[in-house]
C-alpha cells in the first residue's frame, strides 16, 4: 500500500515535471520565446561586464575578482552573471507571490524564496565588491 502510494505520487511528480519542461520548450522553440530569451542573456552579459572583459582582459585570469576597480576577469564577470540571475529571480518571486490569491501557502513559500534569493543576490554582489577593493 505504501509502495502504490510512493510510485503513483512519484507518477505524478515526473508527469508535472514532464509537462512544465514540454510548455517551456514549445515557449522557447517559438520565434518569440527564443528572441525574448537571447535578449535577456545579451542583456545580463552586458551588465555583468562581459565586454569590459573580453576588450581589457587582465593578465592572470586565474583571479576570480581582480584586485583592481579597472579590470575585469572573466570569472568574475560569470559571478556578476550569477548575482543579477538571482537578484532578478528573487524580484519576479515576489511579483509571483503577489498575484498568487488562492493559496496562502503557496505565498508564503514563493516570498520566502523571493527573499532568500535577494539577500543571497545582496550578499554575493557586496563581497565581490569588498573583494574587488571598493568596500
Amino acid at each position: 500500500m505504501i509502495r502504490q502510494a510512493l510510485e503513483s505520487a512519484y507518477r505524478r511528480t515526473i508527469g508535472t515535471v514532464r509537462d512544465g519542461a514540454a510548455g517551456l520548450l514549445s515557449s522557447f522553440m517559438k520565434r518569440e520565446g527564443f528572441v525574448q530569451a537571447l535578449y535577456v542573456l545579451v542583456l545580463v552579459a552586458l551588465m555583468a561586464g562581459f565586454v569590459t572583459a573580453i576588450v581589457y582582459p587582465t593578465p592572470n585570469q586565474t583571479y576570480i575578482p581582480y584586485p583592481n576597480g579597472q579590470a575585469e576577469t572573466i570569472p568574475e564577470a560569470i559571478v556578476n552573471a550569477f548575482v543579477i540571475f538571482a537578484g532578478g529571480a528573487g524580484v519576479y518571486l515576489v511579483y509571483l507571490s503577489g498575484r498568487q490569491t488562492v493559496r496562502s501557502r503557496t505565498v508564503n513559500l514563493y516570498l520566502a524564496l523571493a527573499l532568500l534569493l535577494l539577500v543571497v543576490a545582496i550578499f554575493a554582489g557586496i563581497d565581490m565588491a569588498i573583494l574587488k577593493g571598493f568596500g
